[in-house]
């Protein structure tokens, strides 16, 4: 690419460091170009560039000359605020005001001039100041005292809360390991507690020998799609799980195999009312809506039936049973 040949003898061996000392050594020997002109700060020489000012539309004005007649003009210049706002639910367009002009021309046909008159179509319409609720008190349960309270099987012990708790994996089994022989415990919340996958696997064997708790909350962990699926399997031994939440874990995919294991260990249980997951498939997704409704829908019938039973034992008989011996 280059045709310069360079003709001079070699010096000698190439020493980068040696060259770039020369290099550094000329350029503080060069004498800096003098300015034909010195520099002044603030000085401007010359005709200053200014950019042309640009018209816009808010800038332009528009006369708009529309013949809506005397009778028309006469009765809009004297309509007050309420036949105003009568005269745009007439049009269709309440969709062109917002909430407060709205409840004021409400509140001006209700209660006069009792209303705010900064607000409406004769004044400025501001946004809506948000609301500022307090926050929430964080969660002081203590987890050892849940496990001695577990462990003496006391009778007001019947809801354990661990939310955003810190527990660890130790005290995790050790719960657990009490849960298996508790018979009063019936709601179970360990929502974002840092469940390993670990202590995930023993809560199978819990709920496998545990037939008071109804309602349990796993969401927010970190248990895995494989571990997921035995919890779902596990919940078939007793059939006393109404109510079970897993979602948002530390797999956000749980796959198609995982998914379909799941769907089956729910459609073999008769008990479950509420199931928290998502599901990738909708395959999975209806089946499992289809079985939940399913129980719904028995337990329904066993309640209408004890209902007939009840009012028949009574001497009230409903269509269409009738009394025995009547034709």
């Amino acid at each position: 690419r280059c045709t310069y040949n360079c003709t001079k003898a070699p010096t000698g061996a190439f020493n980068k460091k040696k060259l770039l000392n020369y290099i550094y050594d000329q350029a503080k020997k060069t004498p800096d170009i003098r300015d034909h002109v010195p520099h002044v700060p603030g000085t401007v020489r010359g005709k200053k560039w200014v950019p042309p000012q640009q018209e816009t539309l808010a800038d332009q004005e528009f006369e708009l000359d529309l013949d809506l007649g005397d009778e028309i003009e006469m009765a809009l210049g004297d309509a007050s605020t309420q036949d105003m706002m009568d005269l745009a639910g007439i049009m269709g367009l309440h969709s062109m005001i917002n909430q407060d002009q709205y409840h004021h021309a409400v509140g001006a046909k209700n209660f006069g001039d009792d209303v705010d008159p900064e607000l409406g179509w004769d004044g400025v319409t501001k946004a809506t100041p948000l609301k500022c609720y307090p926050a929430e008190p964080p969660n002081l349960t203590d987890p050892v005292d849940v496990l001695e309270k577990i462990k003496s099987g006391d009778e007001e012990q019947k809801e354990v809360n661990l939310n955003n708790v810190e527990v660890s994996e130790k005290q995790f089994l050790e719960i657990f390991e009490a849960l298996k022989g508790n018979t009063v415990l019936n709601n179970l919340s360990l929502s974002n507690t840092s469940l390993t996958d670990w202590a995930a696997a023993n809560l199978c064997h819990t709920l496998e020998n545990n037939e008071a708790i109804e309602t349990i909350n796993l969401e927010s962990n970190c248990i895995m799609p494989q571990t997921l699926s035995k919890l779902f399997e596990s919940l078939n031994a007793t059939q006393s799980i109404k109510e079970f939440k897993a979602m948002n874990q530390a797999a956000q995919v749980l796959g198609n195999r995982v998914e379909m294991a799941i769907t089956k260990s729910i459609e073999n249980n008769k008990t479950l009312l509420k199931v928290g997951m998502q599901f990738e498939f909708n395959d999975c997704q209806n089946r499992v809506a289809v079985h939940l409704q399913k129980n719904l829908d028995r337990i329904r019938i066993k309640r209408i039936a004890a209902k007939i039973a009840e009012r028949e034992n009574s001497g009230y008989f409903m269509y269409p049973s009738v009394q025995p011996g009547a034709t």
